[in-house]
């Protein structure tokens, strides 16, 4: 039984259409490397490219953000082309997985979207401010 299940899984996702969603990540934060590892072990359709911020192939010109942006905060690019930033980055991420929908919903809902945004931003300006490699980045730009 568990093998005709295990390919009519693998069959559905052959036949199904794949939605490609790219996360842009700072995967030289701790934190954010281990949030990112339970999305993608939540992300058993293959819907989303999870690409690390220190990529040295990664060319972010085509882009409306530049490195530190993305340091910054979460951004994600939907299958539109899309981009979305912070907790509206987070949601689109929900919206895809298994069991993470109904937070999806949750965090949608204007107050709690106001106070999770209010949240976030303090969160992330304080952890861009400590990460070393995040205030490089900043240098960097301010070099330019």
């Amino acid at each position: 039984m568990g093998t005709y299940r295990s390919l009519l899984r693998r069959n559905l996702l052959l036949t199904s259409e794949v939605i490609v969603i790219t996360v842009f990540y700072d995967d030289q934060c701790g934190l954010c490397s281990k949030e990112i590892r339970v999305y993608k072990l939540a992300d058993q359709r293959g819907t989303f490219k999870w690409q690390g911020l220190s990529d040295r192939t990664l060319d972010l010109k085509d882009e409306d953000f530049d490195l530190v942006a993305a340091l910054e905060r979460l951004h994600v690019k939907d299958e539109s082309g899309s981009i979305h930033v912070g907790v509206d980055a987070f949601i689109i991420i929900w919206k895809h997985l298994p069991r993470w929908k109904v937070l999806a919903f949750i965090a949608s809902i204007s107050p709690v979207h106001w106070i999770l945004s209010i949240g976030y931003r303090w969160f992330a300006k304080r952890r861009f401010r400590q990460l070393t490699h995040c205030q490089a980045a900043l240098n960097d730009r301010v070099k330019e």
